[in-house]
């Protein structure tokens, strides 16, 4: 195995359209099968695949999880309504057996005004499968980098104090 303590990482950077294809969510149902969701979350999973199909956004793929998806990364504020819904959706689904449930489950007001806010924070990172990605441009390529060895200044020299003793006489 390489060294990675001493290296620093980027990952993968593209922009790129997404492509999930419209399906009822019994088939969402049939892919989770025995994950513990409901048919409400197999909805909100179609709904949020919905605002997110025809995106031009940014995505990032990183080592740690092999390549194995794609994260979402950023995207341009044209669509940021579109990806609020996609977002909220999410949360619908978000939680599962022995989890804790969504913060915004059924509350559309409160996610609105935080993500206006900007204090939405997800705690995990939206991924898609490979397969629903057409990469259009490659933004940044992977790389690991030697890290730049550190330099310390040194501390500034101080003066020693003169200890105080007593006075002889002479």
């Amino acid at each position: 195995m390489e060294d990675r303590l001493n290296q620093t990482y980027t990952p993968r950077v593209v922009r790129a359209r997404i492509n999930i294809p419209a399906r009822p969510w019994q088939a969402y149902r049939e892919e989770y099968r025995g994950q513990g969701f409901t048919v409400n979350n197999f909805k909100a999973m179609q709904k949020a695949d919905q605002y997110f199909n025809g995106l031009e956004i940014t995505l990032s793929s990183w080592w740690y999880d092999d390549h194995s998806c794609w994260h979402l990364f950023n995207w341009p504020q044209a669509v940021d309504n579109r990806v609020m819904c996609a977002m909220y959706h999410a949360e619908q689904y978000k939680g599962g057996p022995g989890m804790l449930p969504s913060a915004y489950k059924g509350d559309f007001e409160k996610f609105r005004a935080d993500w206006a806010a900007g204090t939405y924070d997800p705690g995990a990172t939206y991924t898609f499968k490979l397969e629903n990605v057409e990469v259009l441009e490659v933004l940044q390529e992977e790389a690991w980098n030697e890290r730049e060895p550190e330099r310390h200044t040194p501390a500034p020299k101080r003066k020693k104090k003169r200890k105080k003793g007593r006075k002889r006489r002479g």
